[in-house]
């Protein structure tokens, strides 16, 4: 890795991510962004190798940032550094075309193998999500449904559920994705209708509910 781009709103992960980079990848320059709106410009200004970033800052958190990233520069490796289950984001957002997902929680060293993996390989999955990935391929899309019901939801539907979790009411994820109010309304009546869910509580205690048991 020659030039990678940290994003990340918080300055302790920045930190703490740069140290782990120089450590393991000598003459690496690195860049970083606090906002998506540096990120974008960073791209449309400059060429890097990897960007380390975390979706959960305002204006980034849905899955169609992978691909407009990636339309500004299509050889771009992206590694979601995020806190959200990776049990139920990662493969969302390697599909979506980004090079890996590493969760938070992970010790910081794992890091450097994700770096590292993406260096050689091109990708980086930990274990737990190659083997949902296997599961994936190999299982009936209705069973696993069945095992994790927040499957059935698109990836829109899951941007949107995301906020609503939250605490955002309608009009703050219209303006947050960009969408009309009725467009978000009527993305929550079918995320209640394919969830069974009939109010915000029981979407927030079903999320918790697959988080734990994936």
């Amino acid at each position: 890795m020659k030039k990678i781009l940290i994003a990340d709103d918080h300055s302790i992960v920045r930190l703490g991510a740069s140290i782990i980079i120089n450590e393991k990848f000598k003459n690496t320059e690195i860049i970083n962004a606090t906002t998506i709106e540096e990120v974008y410009n960073n791209l449309r200004d400059s060429k890097f190798d990897l960007l380390l970033l975390d979706i959960n800052m305002p204006g980034g958190n849905n899955i169609k940032v992978v691909k407009e990233m990636l339309d500004l520069q299509s050889d771009l490796k992206i590694l979601i550094f995020s806190s959200y289950d990776e049990n139920i984001y990662a493969l969302r957002y390697i599909e979506a075309g980004a090079a890996g997902f590493l969760n938070k929680n992970t010790a910081m060293e794992e890091l450097a193998n994700a770096i590292q993996s993406i260096q050689d390989r091109g990708r980086y999955m930990s274990d737990a999500i190659k083997d949902l990935y296997v599961q994936k391929l190999t299982t009936n899309k209705s069973t696993l449904d069945k095992a994790n019901p927040l499957f059935k939801l698109s990836n829109r539907e899951m941007d949107v559920a995301k906020h609503l979790i939250e605490g955002h009411g309608i009009l703050e994820v219209s303006n947050l994705l960009k969408l009309s109010s009725s467009t978000v309304s009527t993305y929550k009546s079918r995320i209640f209708e394919k969830l069974a869910v009939n109010n915000i509580p029981e979407l927030i205690e079903l999320f918790k509910l697959n988080e734990k048991e994936s």
